[in-house]
């Protein structure tokens, strides 16, 4: 099979040192979804290619290779989101929106895609809270998937919920009249969260998220064990 370029802006979710001083790269771009390409050299102290092995970097890769085994022989860095690293909590949700990236694009995910660039670009660069930046994110990746679950209305009767609702594999989001035996219960207080953005403790809005990465587990079989959630709670 002959040697082919692939030309692709993509983003950088995990590199593994490799041999003395490769470095073997995830890649997570629109078109071609996940790639692992072999960034060469990468470890040495003058590498022109150090930061394109780096995670969270964002940049316009050109890989060379075939049957699947790609070399990175060049990147135009676009952005390096570094300033996340500069707040503990800010950088482990960062750390959960790679890992989500990363686990949920095997298949191209073009949505799912620019709701991380769009959070890694609010961890790094704005003012919003780290927490609440989490939560759209992942309800970005619900949707982005195809399931538009309303937290403030049951799916069933169409009611207004107040307080504790359900998951229900088959409806969405119920109420405590139209569950079913087997439905999953969302707590009041991360239901009203969720829905309504009320104003909560970092504490109460790590919950809520946590409950979103079940539901995105239960929904996509996509489980995400970050350190965002396992130093926070």
């Amino acid at each position: 099979m002959q040697a082919v370029a692939i030309k692709t802006k993509a983003i950088v979710t995990r590199a593994v040192p490799y041999k003395e001083s490769d470095m073997i790269v995830t890649l997570v771009s629109v078109e071609h979804g996940r790639i692992s390409a072999s960034a060469r050299g990468c470890l040495k102290p003058k590498a022109k290619l150090r930061y394109a092995a780096e995670p969270f970097n964002f940049g316009e890769y050109v890989l060379q290779g075939k049957e699947g085994k790609y070399v990175i022989t060049e990147c135009n860095q676009i952005e390096s989101f570094s300033d996340v690293t500069a707040d503990i909590d800010r950088y482990y949700a960062a750390c959960m929106v790679l890992e989500s990236l990363d686990k949920l694009s095997r298949e191209p995910q073009p949505q799912v895609f620019m709701s991380a660039l769009s959070a890694l670009s609010d961890l790094a660069y704005s003012d919003t809270d780290a927490d609440e930046i989490v939560t759209a994110f992942l309800k970005n990746v619900i949707v982005a998937n195809g399931f538009a679950l309303d937290f403030a209305h049951c799916n069933v009767c169409k009611c207004d919920i107040e307080g504790e609702a359900y998951f229900s594999d088959r409806d969405g989001i119920v109420c405590k009249h139209c569950k079913g035996l087997t439905d999953i219960p969302v707590d009041g207080l991360s239901r009203a969260y969720i829905s309504e953005g009320a104003a909560s403790t970092h504490e109460l809005r790590v919950k809520a998220n946590f409950l979103l990465s079940n539901l995105v587990y239960l929904m996509l079989g996509v489980r995400i064990g970050a350190h965002y959630f396992t130093e926070s709670i």
